[in-house]
């Protein structure tokens, strides 16, 4: 696989027609496109769904990397923008960077037509998936939950 990147705009959006113009031109090897969603920059993409239906259209998948889903929360999310893959996380959605430089910690969900892809682990099997270890932990970096959870509870339902 080859990366390929897109240009940005001054404002710091995707370039909606570099992109484009990529997707079609490379539609015949076309993996995925990853795209953090807000961007790392706060900005909501006006065009996101335009994007998602680009990369479908050209054969890819999309991969939405959730890390400011605080920004989202409550106003959408990664299955309702059509991406194939979106990653919740926790530990920068309810409290912290990535705990001392990574790695990061929270579910990752994905629709219906990739669960065949999906990993199993050794030490939690689930019918009909391979025993493929992603990580080495079968829950993740776990440890960094108890941060988020202080952070929750500290907040309380009406500071959330």
């Amino acid at each position: 696989m080859k990366v390929v990147t897109t240009k940005v705009n001054v404002d710091g959006v995707v370039d909606y027609a570099d992109m484009k113009a990529k997707a079609e031109q490379y539609k015949d090897n076309l993996s995925c496109l990853m795209i953090t969603y807000p961007s790392t920059h706060g900005i909501f993409e006006e065009e996101i769904k335009e994007i998602i239906e680009v990369v479908h259209k050209n054969g890819g998948q999309v991969y939405l990397d959730g890390a400011n889903m605080n920004a989202m929360m409550g106003l959408t999310h990664s299955g309702f923008l059509g991406a194939d893959v979106g990653h919740l996380n926790l530990h920068k959605t309810f409290a912290i960077p990535h705990g001392g430089g990574g790695p990061g910690m929270g579910p990752i969900g994905c629709k219906k037509h990739l669960e065949p892809f999906l990993p199993g682990h050794p030490l939690m099997p689930i019918k009909g998936r391979t025993e493929n270890t992603v990580s080495a932990a079968p829950y993740g970096s776990a440890g960094i939950l108890p941060i988020s959870y202080a952070y929750i509870k500290l907040m309380g339902k009406f500071g959330l």
